[in-house]
């Protein structure tokens, strides 16, 4: 595949809006209100490990350029990056859920996001809930009848953790979603093609899921997140034609994606974007 051309199977597109690199569903029902998007590295002010669209306020890039490339994905989306609300993303499966009051936490500060949960769930239109991630499975949410959206933020300790069905269950209990409504997207992370392993990760992943998502070759263990997510997902009421998978690797395309595994630190990080406009 070449750099920012999409497969014939994938589930994202990409797309150019001011200099600005960012993915979109493609091929997928969604509400006609609903914004989600992943960004891409493309577009930003960031420089040398950052270059160049990073948006992290906690990976140690200056923080008025993490804050400038906030503004740009937003302006791209055509949404107020005022309004985007984030999780600490703890690696666990704690989940809140939001409304307008809660518009900005986490948006222009990493010390307002909201504490100890890496779900987020809201009925409310306007409100822009963010995920940022360099390898970890972002997982989107909404409910095709605009009931309202989530977003999950699943390293391999909240996939243990079933962040994803923690943020279904939510949707249902606060906001009335039928889990036959509910469509996910499992974003871009780093694939089984480069994600090893240890053999304590490996072990726990294996009495969970058996060996399905695990792999071995040349001496390593390698771990497929996003298709144990959906395993997660399936298992937890969502029907298969609507959980929705990307094929992108964050480790395989530098020019494309932050990847922690692959850079190290410091590096920086992608969001996943999502929420209803305002009608």
């Amino acid at each position: 595949m070449s750099e920012y051309k999409s497969e014939a199977a994938e589930v994202l597109d990409f797309q150019l809006s001011n200099g600005v690199g960012y993915w979109e569903p493609r091929g997928i029902p969604t509400p006609a209100r609903l914004v989600c998007a992943f960004s891409s590295r493309k577009g930003g002010v960031s420089e040398g490990p950052f270059t160049s669209l990073n948006l992290g306020l906690h990976v140690g890039d200056q923080p008025n350029h993490a804050l400038a490339n906030r503004q740009r994905f937003s302006k791209a989306l055509g949404i107020d990056a005022r309004h985007w609300v984030a999780a600490e993303q703890v690696h666990g499966c704690k989940v809140a859920v939001v409304g307008v009051e809660d518009r900005g936490r986490g948006a222009l500060a990493q010390g307002s996001a909201i504490p100890g949960v890496d779900g987020l769930v809201t009925s409310e239109a306007g409100v822009w809930l963010a995920c940022y991630y360099a390898d970890c499975v972002p997982l989107a949410f909404w409910d095709i009848k605009q009931r309202g959206v989530g977003i999950a933020h699943a390293g391999w300790r909240g996939t243990l953790a079933n962040i994803g069905s923690e943020v279904l269950e939510a949707m249902i209990r606060y906001l009335g979603s039928e889990p036959g409504d509910v469509h996910v997207l499992i974003g871009p992370a780093i694939g089984p093609c480069c994600y090893h392993v240890g053999e304590d990760v490996a072990r726990a992943f294996s009495e969970r899921f058996g060996r399905e998502p695990l792999s071995q070759r040349e001496g390593r263990i390698y771990l497929d997140l996003r298709a144990a997510n959906q395993q997660l997902l399936k298992e937890s009421g969502v029907s298969p034609a609507q959980i929705h998978q990307s094929r992108l690797c964050t480790a395989c395309q530098s020019g494309v994606f932050f990847s922690h595994r692959r850079d190290e630190s410091p590096t920086g990080r992608m969001a996943a974007i999502i929420g209803l406009r305002e009608r």
